[in-house]
């Protein structure tokens, strides 16, 4: 074991090995953010209730947060400690950027489409350039006091942040001590309680509220992994009873009006049972249509607003023919659900996949520059070219 870093050297540059249960638990999140806001088109403009089952779907977004630090670090740990260079990190930003603004700038540009059509009305005193501008730089927080353009872009936006952060402050926890890194662990979750007993979720949103949500978050999901590294409790998550208990937990919150900070906090070893289980559990958070949604489950995040809106606008007709109420829900959540997966499969793979190239070819061409300068040579083969990493 090397003490500086908490990994053991022979496994530093393994290949990480997939997590696809917690694919599943991001389509799942991702499918009651979706849920939760399809209800609220309906009960405000075709005749629908608020969310009943999915009434706090809002915190799903906070699962969202604690994903991403631990998947992160899952990931990229081992060559953010073991090189501890530019080069490594310009490497992970790099990564980050292929994978969150393709689908980003997409959504962006159909909502200035819509706004030039004049589709996209603007509350008084909101600026479009300004609003624009924020969003084609993922810059709506903590800048902006209004979301117009594309509002579930706000948790990039602040996630953006915690990408810049993350390089430095991952080395930085796995040197720590057991003991220390678990005290600031809880801290951290207790902090993270406090943040939604203090604020409703409308003001962590946007503004400097979003990044205190969002932050904190992030880096729990980081010392949730280390946990889950060194095999904390294991013996405890990998049952199927503790997965099955804290998601009743959950649920049961939710239904009897426990305060938001109990089930973000809940959220956290709620992660760790699903990626832990080694029981019956494990089957079905592997299903493939679990694991499908997972997969395409940013999409359908980041584009959700417009297919929603478009629902909205042809709500009337909806209602005039008897598709109201739980029907609009169910309907206005396929559209978006059916949107993201065209934009996944149309947008988001293959511009990714073009971007991840991007850095090879321009190297490629460099050096087949380089070599005319100096006597004949062929350029570099296209199976080379198109190698996607």
């Amino acid at each position: 074991m090397d003490t500086n870093s908490g990994i053991p050297v022979s496994r530093r540059n393994e290949r990480p090995t997939e997590l696809p249960a917690l694919t599943s638990l991001r389509g799942l999140a991702a499918l009651t953010v979706l849920l939760f806001h399809s209800s609220y088109v309906a009960a405000n403009f075709a005749g629908g209730a608020p969310p009943g089952l999915w009434r706090r779907g809002y915190l799903a977004v906070d699962l969202f947060f604690f994903l991403s630090g631990f998947v992160l670090t899952h990931v990229y740990r081992g060559r953010l400690i073991e090189e501890r260079s530019w080069q490594s990190i310009g490497k992970f930003l790099w990564a980050r950027f292929c994978r969150i603004y393709p689908a980003s700038l997409f959504a962006t540009a159909v909502f200035v489409l819509a706004g030039t059509v004049g589709r996209l009305p603007l509350p008084a005193g909101v600026s479009f350039k300004e609003q624009l501008i924020a969003a084609l730089f993922l810059m709506q927080v903590p800048w902006l006091d209004h979301i117009v353009i594309n509002s579930p872009a706000w948790s990039i936006s602040a996630e953006c942040y915690a990408y810049l952060l993350f390089p430095l402050i991952v080395p930085l926890i796995f040197r720590l001590s057991s003991r220390v890194a678990a005290a600031i662990g809880i801290a951290l979750l207790i902090g993270i309680a406090i943040v939604h007993v203090l604020f409703t979720h409308a003001q962590t949103d946007w503004g400097w509220g979003a990044l205190l949500r969002a932050l904190p978050e992030f880096a729990a999901g980081i010392f949730a992994y280390r946990a889950y590294r060194e095999g904390l409790f294991a013996a405890l998550w990998e049952k199927d009873a503790t997965l099955i208990f804290i998601m009743a937990m959950v649920i049961g919150g939710c239904f009897v009006g426990a305060s938001d900070g109990v089930i973000v906090v809940l959220l956290l070893p709620l992660l760790l049972a699903a990626v832990c289980n080694s029981g019956r559990m494990a089957n079905i958070l592997n299903a493939p249509p679990l694991r499908w949604l997972g997969e395409i489950s940013y999409s359908v995040y980041i584009f959700q607003a417009l297919p929603l809106m478009l629902a909205a606008g042809i709500s009337g007709t909806l209602v005039a023919h008897g598709l109201g109420g739980s029907w609009f829900t169910a309907l206005a959540a396929l559209l978006a659900l059916g949107s993201g997966v065209l934009v996944h499969r149309r947008v988001d793979l293959p511009v990714r996949a073009a971007l991840r190239r991007l850095p090879d070819r321009m190297m490629a061409l460099a050096a087949a520059s380089r070599g005319r300068e100096t006597r004949p040579t062929p350029l570099v083969p296209v199976s080379v070219l198109e190698r996607d990493r």
